[in-house]
C-alpha cells in the first residue's frame, strides 16, 4: 500500500530541490569567473581582449598651445597631439590657454590624438 504524503510535503521537497540545483550552479558560475586566467570569449567564439585604441571625447580647459596650433596642447594637465588633420573649431572663441573645449580622438592609454577641437567658451576674463 503506498502511502500518500501531504501536499505541501511534496511542494516543500519540490523547492529544496530547486534551491540546492539553484546553488550549485552559482558556486560552479561563480568559481569559474572568479578562476584567474579564465579567457573571455566573444560572440564569435574568440578571447576578447581590451582595445588597443578606442575613440573618446572629453572636455577641458587649455593650458598650454604651441605657436601654429600643431603639436602638443596640454588640457586638463594631459598631453594632447594635435596633428594637421585635426578639426579646430573656433566659432563660440579662439583657441587659447583658458578656453574651455571639447576634444575628440583617439586615445590608446599612453597618447591621445585629437581628430577634432571645438572651443565652447573663450577664455574668461
Amino acid at each position: 500500500m503506498k502511502t500518500l504524503q501531504p501536499e505541501s510535503s511534496q511542494r516543500e521537497r519540490r523547492g529544496n530541490n530547486f534551491r540546492q540545483i539553484y546553488t550549485v550552479t552559482a558556486v560552479l558560475g561563480f568559481a569559474l569567473l572568479a578562476t584567474p586566467g579564465t579567457p573571455l570569449a566573444g560572440e564569435d567564439g574568440s578571447e576578447e581582449t581590451p582595445p588597443e585604441r578606442y575613440e573618446s571625447k572629453f572636455y577641458g580647459t587649455v593650458e598650454k598651445l604651441p605657436h601654429g596650433m600643431v603639436g602638443t596642447w596640454v588640457i586638463n594637465k594631459r598631453d594632447i597631439a594635435i596633428t594637421k588633420e585635426t578639426r579646430i573649431s573656433e566659432r563660440h572663441g579662439k583657441a587659447a590657454p583658458g578656453a574651455f573645449v571639447e576634444v575628440e580622438g583617439v586615445n590608446t592609454g599612453k597618447a591621445f590624438t585629437a581628430h577634432k577641437i571645438e572651443v565652447k567658451r573663450s577664455r574668461r576674463q
